[in-house]
């Protein structure tokens, strides 16, 4: 890709996939998150 080497253009491309897909992985693993903490409150 635009003369680089290839390891070059994996990171390039490789990094900012790896991210959203974290990022999203997060999201998803804690959008509940502030509901257990208010339902752990209320038990105590």
């Amino acid at each position: 890709m635009f003369g680089l080497p290839l390891e070059t253009s994996l990171l390039v491309i490789g990094f900012p996939i790896f991210w959203i897909l974290y990022t999203i992985v997060f999201l998803f693993v804690s959008r509940n998150w502030g509901n257990d903490s208010s339902a752990g409150n209320d038990r105590s």
